[in-house]
């Protein structure tokens, strides 16, 4: 009697206690909520650090920079007209969500322009002028001639008599050839496609973050809305954009569908299930409890972590909503048959050790994600983790006591569960021939099986805005390729020294088809341009000198050097279209970023990298592949590593021969698993692997409730069969996901999980293999 009054008063306290923490955790997420972000990114499910050696305030200025770029091509059909590009950017400009942009540039900015380049044509030597004039100046005075008698070249007396070097002409025809399709016609940058219609080029930025969810999709709609009142005052028109901010809005509007729709199906069908079980609104409500109290953890917990939640980790997360149901399932399901026998207390005493068994196998296997470097993933982690623990704790502090009263009825389908029970005790063809074709099929599917680490599958892109990017990369030339190299130093004269000492190393790369072409940023630095100034002192005699033996009357040229820095050239109107590749911190440390394009040979171009200081070579989607492959084969060695320990304690517990029987559902649920994933046509990535995990921790769960030597095998299998299948509901709605790698993360669960249901009869102990 005294012993039952202390337990009593345990309960009560952990009960209460229990209690204290739920209301902190309400609390907490109440003052975290309005605060906390919801990020949609792509860019926010890989690696934290993308940009090689690179620090990590220049890294990430320019990636939030390039990010929110957005690029406009109107045409206007038929006609030459540029009304229907004016009337779009007017209206572009009138949005408060952008800034800078920009269309026609105007009279006085081509005026400005031409006198920044004829005040400093003694700095901004290009490459080209300056290897003629390091050749003495008689290949300079060749090109000059050439220019003059060029029938094309269209060279005026004036220029000829104000700039006879053609410095400005040099600089000009070097920037005319490093740039993009786009010719000026009218103050237009424009373009013409292959069936001769003219397109009107607009640039602009966002005001805010480009992965900003209610933000940015206020801003397509917004786009959307404008593109329709455009063809309905230009019915001919039609426009293009691109813009990192299209993808990140499709991405969290399939996110946010993913979680409305599938999250409702995945509750009601749960819901459901339980009310047809126990027939009675309770049961339903104490499961929405567990769930709940399970969801309110989880999300306090990720946002104290992280500060904020990914929407593949909310979509994801509804993986654990069967999970957490599982615990209040297994506890009901022994009230539900032995309740009229046995206290609440009782009954709780006698599934406990098999609830802290599966809720450690299966947090563990969720706490193995923080090894992956994906911040979502990492975030799953954390809020699995946290809401299964907290799902748990409220079975076993609250249920005792909320479910006192609770109607006790016959076992459902007892026959069947009898039948399929005798069957594995008697009946050598399930209990061979099951494990034997699910080998079979498993041994099928691997051999078809195959690796892809490509991280495109994080993200299923759609046509419409894929066919409009390469719309724009035909237009304009400039592709969306994500390759560059990224050159930094302390400061901005630093930096532009260790371009200039890699340039020459790129033209080697072009020879060598390592690439095919690039962009170098059109300045050099102070101490480049004193060489120049020397090279013209130099070079200028016998340039003149061949002038005037050809009969062109020239005078003196002006050789004064007018330095350009960094800041003036940013402010001058010559580094409009270059200003998104340079980047000066308030520190003084500065980086500019060289884009490359047409790569062959990836592994060539880091090397080249990492044998010159300050420069770091960026291949975003290789980097990232590699990272999938090399964490794949890291989880691979975990999971091997998992299943040898869960074997290791069968034969330990059980006995050689019973615990190697006990490991075969986990072994063959796995296989199946990736036999599933090469049947339904994908292939084997990170993703995979994580599922596989899951798969082990929970799938272990129902060999763990069989094996339960205080629970008679009706009751398990009944536990087990409510498990699996609120388990399915929840994780087979992934399957449905319209993100490639979230379906294929179902797909390997669903497989995987049924498997080890349809296998968990072979732990049961021989001495409880007939049904009670």
């Amino acid at each position: 009697m005294r012993s039952s009054v202390l337990f009593s008063n345990r309960y009560r306290l952990a009960a209460v206690s229990w209690g204290a923490v739920c209301l902190m955790l309400a609390i907490t997420l109440a003052w975290l909520w309005p605060r906390a972000t919801v990020n949609s990114s792509v860019l926010a499910l890989l690696p934290h650090q993308v940009l090689g050696q690179a620090p990590e305030a220049l890294q990430q200025g320019f990636l939030q920079r390039l990010d929110g770029q957005m690029v406009w091509l109107i045409s206007p059909g038929d006609a030459a007209s540029p009304a229907a590009a004016a009337w779009w950017l007017a209206r572009l400009q009138a949005m408060p969500a952008l800034k800078q942009v920009q269309g026609p540039i105007s009279a006085q900015q081509q005026q400005a322009w031409g006198t920044f380049a004829w005040q400093h044509r003694n700095n901004l030597i290009d490459p080209a002028t300056r290897a003629r004039l390091a050749q003495g100046g008689a290949a300079q005075a060749d090109w000059v001639l050439a220019q003059l008698y060029s029938a094309f070249a269209g060279v005026s007396s004036q220029e000829i008599t104000h700039d006879p070097l053609m410095l400005v002409r040099g600089a000009q025809l070097a920037l005319q050839k490093n740039a993009s399709q786009l010719t000026l016609r009218d103050g237009w940058l424009m373009s013409t496609d292959s069936a001769g219609r003219p397109w009107y080029f607009i640039h602009g930025e966002l005001a805010n973050n480009a992965f900003n969810m209610q933000q940015s999709h206020q801003l397509v709609q917004q786009l959307t809305a404008l593109e329709t009142q455009l063809q309905q005052r230009y019915p001919t028109a039609r426009v293009v954009t691109r813009g990192t901010v299209l993808f990140s809005d499709y991405a969290s509007q399939q996110a946010r569908h993913d979680v409305s729709t599938l999250g409702v199906a995945t509750v009601a069908g749960v819901l459901l299930l339980v009310f047809a079980v126990f027939r009675s609104l309770r049961p339903l409500a104490l499961c929405a409890l567990s769930v709940g109290v399970g969801a309110l953890a989880g999300t306090t917990i990720t946002l104290l972590c992280f500060g904020e939640l990914h929407l593949m980790t909310l979509v994801m997360s509804l993986s654990i909503v069967g999970i957490s149901a599982d615990y209040t399932l297994y506890y009901l399901t022994e009230r539900l048959i032995h309740g009229g026998q046995v206290s609440a207390r009782q009954s709780l005493h006698k599934v406990l050790p098999a609830l802290l068994l599966a809720l450690s196998t299966t947090v563990l296997a969720y706490l193995i994600m923080l090894w992956a470097p994906f911040p979502a993933l990492r975030q799953l982690a954390v809020f699995a983790s946290s809401g299964l623990i907290a799902a748990c704790l409220t079975v076993v502090c609250w249920y005792p006591g909320l479910v006192r009263g609770l109607p006790v009825r016959p076992v459902p389908a007892t026959f069947l569960l009898a039948r399929w029970l005798a069957a594995w005790r008697r009946n050598r063809t399930v209990k061979f021939g099951l494990p034997g074709l699910v080998l079979v099929l498993t041994v099928i599917g691997l051999a078809t099986l195959k690796v892809n680490d490509d991280v495109a599958q994080l993200q299923a892109l759609p046509q419409p805005l894929l066919h409009q990017d390469r719309l724009v990369t035909a237009l304009t030339g400039q592709r969306a390729d994500q390759t560059w190299f990224m050159v930094y130093g302390a400061s901005a004269q630093q930096t532009l020294q260790r371009l200039e000492a890699l340039a020459p190393h790129l033209q080697q790369a072009r020879q060598e088809k390592w690439l095919s072409d690039y962009r170098l940023l059109p300045l050099a630095s102070l101490q480049r341009q004193q060489q120049d100034a020397a090279l013209l002192q130099q070079a200028a005699p016998a340039v003149m000198a061949r002038l005037r033996a050809a009969g062109v009357q020239v005078s003196e040229p002006e050789l004064t050097p007018e330095p350009v820095t960094v800041p003036a050239w940013l402010a001058s109107p010559q580094s409009e279209g270059w200003r998104l590749l340079w980047l000066s911190l308030a520190d003084g440390r500065s980086g500019v970023l060289v884009p490359v394009s047409g790569v062959n040979n990836s592994a060539a171009l880091a090397r080249l990298a990492d044998s010159l200081p300050g420069v770091s070579w960026i291949d975003r989607k290789s980097t990232f592949d590699q990272l999938f492959g090399t964490y794949r084969l890291l989880l691979s060695g975990l999971l091997a590593a998992a299943v040898a320990v869960i074997a290791l304690s069968y034969v330990l517990r059980l006995g050689f021969r019973a615990g190697l029987i006990s490991i075969i559902p986990s072994l063959l649920s796995l296989g199946a698993g990736l036999a599933a994933l090469s049947f339904g046509g994908h292939s084997l990535n990170l993703f995979s692997m994580l599922a596989l995990i899951l798969v082990l921790g929970i799938g272990i769960n129902y060999t763990l409730f069989f094996s339960n030597p205080r629970a008679t095998p009706v009751t398990s299998l009944l536990a087990i069969l409510l498990a699996m299948t609120t388990t399915l509901l929840t994780l087979g709605m992934l399957v449905f996901s319209s993100t490639q790698a979230i379906s294929s993360f179902g797909i390997v669960l669903c497989s995987g999980i049924f498997t080890a249901f349809l296998l968990a009869p072979l732990a049961l102990p021989s001495s409880k293999r007939t049904p009670s």
